[in-house]
């Protein structure tokens, strides 16, 4: 991280837990809530900053003000939004989860501390056609995910509304551990429990099913485009509800077995240094070392939330991950790049999965392809060195975390 970045993960620090107050100066102002915002901490970082964005300009301060009103709104009308959710399930009586959002919000100091974005909401798959129509009676109209295979559809509703209806949790992996995981999250709306927060009420998972639920939306976009310091902060706040008895008690023995229990180390570990979180025992891992988490910390800064700092971080993936099930092995980029070019063939030519001698003609077919978009100035070229090394770099940490890979110990 570079020294602003240092300040803003120590006034969020502050802002979540107290203690020693940062110093930042008026002339630090417009370039924290720069960071802030791509971050997706404005919430957080705003009132800190207010008086020091006056200062060093009263045109700033009054851009940065109007953006926070917005998001104040944005917030209690996705908090109302939840209510509305919950009211329109249980009338119709759609047992019904929602994701993420408020289920996030509820452990922070304030609820109205977390940027709230869609309203996120899970159904059985039984009911999933009765809840689309139920919100298009509200209102909405379909923004995309119609199809029988999308995992949600997205809906939306002027003037600021979004919802998406989801049939499974994303951030599942292929394979015997995915069904594993799959098995658990069949769970999740049974088990979930009423809750209210700022005036809110709706269904939300019960806290092992938040947690696994966090931490599979945190792997997902961290192999792909990349998470935020909100998404940091959503684990942190989780992470110090509970003490480490009762964390270890309600998680390692599920996360050994999902090969999730490591990833949830090294996440805890980076809150307690960079935000202030409490020691926890369960935590620790003597094979996790500072420069790792120095590593993890930069990579989240870096890239931004769903990596809007970085918009080459989209050209990585297929360097990075396996196609599908966001695991990150240790093969170098190049291999991984062929794998996934691989995937991607079988996927978009089904009949090479049947013959596969027929691949090279696939290939070709993709590389036709991307001509044509680089062609149309729809793919940009630039930068490919410089995204190659990001690459690498990104790959080497995420195989560290030995993602989804069974703890037998």
């Amino acid at each position: 991280m570079d020294t602003k970045q240092k300040l803003l993960t120590d006034i969020v620090r502050f802002q979540l837990y107290g203690g020693e107050k940062p110093q930042a100066a008026p002339e630090d102002a417009a370039d924290l809530m720069k960071e802030a915002k791509a971050q997706t901490v404005t919430a957080l970082v705003f009132p800190y900053l207010k008086d020091l964005l006056r200062e060093a300009s009263p045109e700033m301060y009054q851009k940065a003000n109007e953006d926070f009103f917005v998001h104040v709104i944005q917030n209690t009308n996705n908090f109302r939004e939840h209510t509305e959710l919950h009211h329109l399930m249980t009338e119709r009586g759609l047992p019904y989860c929602t994701l993420k959002g408020l289920a996030s919000a509820r452990y922070y100091p304030q609820a109205s501390l977390r940027v709230m974005g869609d309203v996120d909401f899970l159904v059985y798959e039984r009911d999933f056609a009765a809840a689309r129509q139920a919100v298009l009676e509200a209102g909405f109209s379909i923004d995309h995910g119609d199809d029988p295979d999308s995992v949600h559809i997205a809906f939306q509703r002027p003037p600021m509304s979004v919802w998406e209806q989801h049939r499974r949790v994303n951030g599942v992996p292929e394979g015997k551990t995915g069904q594993r995981i799959l098995s658990e999250l069949d769970k999740i709306i049974e088990t979930s429990v009423l809750a209210e927060s700022d005036g809110a009420v709706c269904r939300v998972p019960d806290d092992f099913h938040h947690g696994l639920v966090m931490l599979l939306h945190m792997i997902s976009h961290m192999t792909s485009e990349g998470i935020g310091l909100r998404h940091l902060c959503d684990w942190a706040v989780f992470a110090q509800r509970f003490d480490s008895a009762a964390f270890a008690s309600m998680f390692e023995k599920k996360l050994r077995a999902f090969g999730l229990w490591r990833f949830a180390q090294i996440m805890t570990l980076v809150s307690q240094r960079y935000l202030g979180v409490d020691h926890k025992e369960w935590a620790e891992n003597p094979e996790v070392t500072e420069e790792q988490l120095e590593e993890v910390i930069t990579d989240i800064m870096d890239g931004g939330n769903f990596g809007k700092k970085d918009l080459n971080r989209y050209r990585e993936i297929k360097f990075i991950s396996n196609r599908g099930d966001r695991t990150v092995d240790s093969r170098n980029i190049f291999s991984q790049a062929f794998s996934t070019l691989n995937g991607k063939t079988e996927y978009d030519y089904p009949f090479t999965r049947r013959h596969r001698i027929l691949l090279p003609l696939g290939w070709i077919a993709e590389g036709v392809t991307y001509l044509r978009l680089l062609a149309s100035g729809r793919r940009k070229s630039q930068g490919t060195g410089e995204m190659l090394r990001e690459a690498a770099k990104r790959k080497s940490i995420y195989s560290r975390m030995r993602l989804f890979e069974k703890d037998r110990s």
